[in-house]
């Protein structure tokens, strides 16, 4: 809208902030989001609901039926208010890292995978294209943004990568000062909710003293839309981009009205056998169930303390385990604020299927000679 307005008035200089400024002050719009992944818990008591008010008409026994609804209306209800309480939680997270310099609140996610070549051509529709990832991590006392960009022949998108991410974004763009983390993120089982996440922080508050406390928030199934979300949404998922490092830059231009967005490009470096290094001083299986978690806490010692409830009792476990002599590390004297750090996931770049390179040869043709150059040397299966 504010190009919009520049062209239609070319001789009215004023800046994207201006323009907003007035554009909320003075005029009673506002826009929604579009909710594209709904609540599967909440579409499905909508339809009970529905259902049974519709055989209210058809069946006598209207009471039964009368108290169904009512019932599902109060699950619903409880539903919703579960969801709220971890926005209100993020909310006062970012209140309090504001005013407090030790301080800081964080959401993390990855984006939906971004594909190249990206081109306009018909075939891209049926053939396989490669995989780019993009690991947002959001500071909301800041509303800075970190964009870790890599692509699936540079590694994958398990605990290991998650780790790494969050371990370089840590010493490398969190301020020193900041001794207490709060961190919101999504339940996937597959990257953050699991045991070698859990042990990941406690390393990092117990062993390498990074941070002095960490707390882990996640949200109800359905109800996640963070603003890692809404950073999301400012990509143009259909700007043209022949190889990863074109997205890098359409990333960089996404974001105008506040400060840009800082792009890293990850190379296969980056990543690190978090889960193996662990498993020489943390147990190797988990005592608690992960799944039903909504919050943990780790602090200095061995316990970990976590909740199934937003506001319920905590519950602890120990993940310290004395190590065998067989399993201990070598023996190296480390100075104040040394750590070791684990192994290199990866030797090198990763191979894509055979079937995928195949299909990326096939669309190559449809771009700049550099990107040709570029697909030609993927190593494949």
């Amino acid at each position: 809208m504010h190009t919009m307005f520049k062209e239609l008035h070319p001789n009215n200089k004023i800046s994207y902030e201006s323009y907003r400024q007035v554009f909320c002050r003075d005029f009673n719009i506002s826009f929604g989001y579009p909710r594209t992944d709904p609540c599967s818990a909440c579409d499905e008591f909508i339809v009970k609901i529905k259902n049974l008010e519709s055989g209210k008409l058809e069946n006598t026994e209207n009471l039964q039926i009368s108290m169904e609804i009512k019932r599902l209306t109060t699950e619903n209800t409880l539903h919703k208010k579960k969801a709220e309480m971890f926005y209100s939680r993020k909310k006062m997270a970012k209140k309090n890292s504001r005013k407090n310099s030790n301080t800081e609140a964080i959401c993390m996610d990855f984006a939906k995978n971004l594909q190249v070549p990206n081109i306009s051509t018909n075939y891209i529709y049926y053939k396989r294209q490669l995989s780019v990832y993009a690991f947002n991590v959001h500071v909301l006392s800041t509303s800075g943004s970190n964009f870790y960009v890599y692509s699936e022949s540079k590694g994958k998108k398990g605990p290991d990568n998650v780790c790494s991410l969050l371990h370089n974004f840590i010493y490398s763009h969190l301020d020193p000062e900041v001794k207490h983390l709060k961190i919101f993120c999504d339940s996937c089982s597959g990257q953050q909710k699991n045991f070698a996440f859990f042990r990941f922080l406690h390393n990092l508050v117990n062993n390498e003293k990074r941070l002095e406390s960490v707390v882990v928030t996640f949200p109800i199934r359905g109800h996640s839309y963070m603003e890692c979300d809404k950073n999301f949404g400012l990509v143009n998922k259909k700007s043209r981009a022949e190889v990863p490092e074109d997205w890098l830059q359409i990333l960089e231009d996404a974001r105008h009205s506040l400060t840009p967005f800082n792009v890293i490009n990850v190379n296969h470096t980056l990543f690190r056998s978090w889960t193996k290094f662990l498993d020489n001083s943390y147990p190797k299986k988990s005592s608690f169930p992960s799944r039903p978690i909504r919050e943990i806490n780790i602090q200095r010692g061995a316990l970990l303390q976590y909740r199934t409830t937003y506001n319920g009792a905590w519950e602890s476990a120990s993940l310290q385990v004395k190590r065998r002599k067989s399993s201990r590390l070598p023996v190296c004297h480390l100075k104040d604020n040394e750590f070791r750090l684990p192994e290199y996931s990866y030797e090198g770049q990763l191979p894509i299927s055979a079937e995928k390179f195949r299909d990326i040869q096939h669309l190559k043709k449809f771009c700049s000679r550099a990107a040709q150059e570029f697909f030609a040397n993927l190593p494949h299966q």
